[in-house]
């Protein structure tokens, strides 16, 4: 199960972009001790937290991949939350209003099985995005890094390695193709790091099939909650779907 809790958030100091993963740390010190360790030591965490500037208004949005971390992260904790503090700033933030929504893994599926004809996809890469191979940056979309590490997440999520098969990801690289871009290279700052990363839109055409369309479609809808790329825990990778059509 997938699900995604909006909090509006206001507060006397200003909230930025980079205070992703102060908010990161905030909500570890919220959870229950037992919990927050199991996360720590988890190489692909079930969820992703972000920060969103909208019409003057910061929201922090908070998704989980599954039903473990929805209750407890979520149900459990946030959802009981009025305020916190982000202590390092000795900050109080005020939650103004909660916004709840959940897809179940049966729903996401039925997506793919739906009858369609989108072969345009418009990815919105919201906050910095960036991979990570043979210990280098990549910060640019590169379209089988984007497949692949939707793949591992979906594969992390369900507990089942069904998604990370060389055959299929070939099969999307090679009918996938940008068609349009929209981009800024930026940096996302961690402590001491400043990891290189890019943010802005990108359309992929899918050729082939449109059961491979279809899929692609899924893992970007997927890709909404869990993010795309490294450090989606932080902040960094996420996405938003724009779906569009061309003849």
């Amino acid at each position: 199960m997938l699900a995604k809790l909006e909090l509006k958030l206001k507060a006397e100091q200003e909230i930025t972009y980079p205070m992703a993963s102060l908010f990161h740390g905030a909500l570890i010190e919220m959870l229950p001790e037992e919990y927050a360790e199991y996360l720590h030591l988890s190489q692909l965490h079930p969820y992703t937290q972000h920060l969103e500037y909208r019409d003057g208004i910061w929201y922090w949005v908070i998704c989980t991949l599954n039903e473990e971390a929805a209750k407890i992260i979520i149900l459990d904790t946030l959802m009981h939350k009025e305020k916190f503090k982000i202590k390092n700033r000795n900050m109080e933030v005020c939650i103004q209003q909660k916004k709840y929504e959940e897809l179940s893994n049966k729903e996401l599926l039925e997506h793919f099985y739906a009858v369609s004809d989108d072969r345009y996809f418009q990815i919105h890469f919201l906050t910095p995005t960036a991979f990570k191979q043979k210990g280098r940056y990549v910060f640019y979309p590169d379209l089988r890094c984007i497949f692949q590490s939707l793949m591992k997440k979906y594969d992390a999520a369900v507990k089942e390695d069904i998604m990370v098969d060389e055959e299929t990801l070939e099969q999307l690289c090679e009918n996938a193709q940008i068609v349009k871009y929209d981009l800024k290279s930026v940096n996302f700052p961690l402590e001491s790091v400043r990891i290189p990363s890019f943010i802005g839109k990108i359309t992929i055409k899918m050729n082939g099939t449109q059961t491979m369309a279809n899929f692609a479609k899924m893992l970007f809808e997927f890709g909404t909650y869990s993010g795309v790329g490294i450090k989606t825990s932080i902040g960094m990778g996420c996405i938003k779907l724009l779906e569009r059509r061309e003849r």
